[in-house]
């Protein structure tokens, strides 16, 4: 199943177009394993939805892909600890954790 998230206007803007920017930019189209979940007291739980994780099996991919992102955008300039994007999981989950505050900001594109 694809699905075009330019058009999931529940997820936030800023979110959307980091995916679509990642995508475009490598060249291929990730698998989202997860989005809302019901009753998540984290970025996963909010509307608009602040959190998307993207398989991706190929851990030197995942890090390359997580250091352009880190590198392109900030998640609260209030707090530089917190970023954006996380590749984390092992074996079959391995996948990356992206996510935005409501504070995050482009810096560098």
């Amino acid at each position: 199943m694809k699905i075009d998230i330019g058009q999931l206007e529940f997820i936030n803007p800023l979110l959307r177009s980091i995916v679509k920017d990642v995508e475009h930019r490598f060249g291929f189209e990730f698998t989202v394993t997860s989005l809302y979940r019901i009753g998540d007291k984290g970025v996963h739980g909010q509307l608009p939805l602040r959190g998307i994780d993207l398989r991706c099996r190929d851990i030197k991919v995942g890090r390359v892909v997580e250091h352009y992102i880190n590198s392109t955008y900030e998640y609260d300039p209030a707090r530089l600890n917190k970023k954006i994007c996380m590749l984390h999981g092992d074996g079959a989950n391995l996948h990356l954790h992206v996510q935005v505050h409501p504070e995050s900001i482009v810096v560098n594109q």
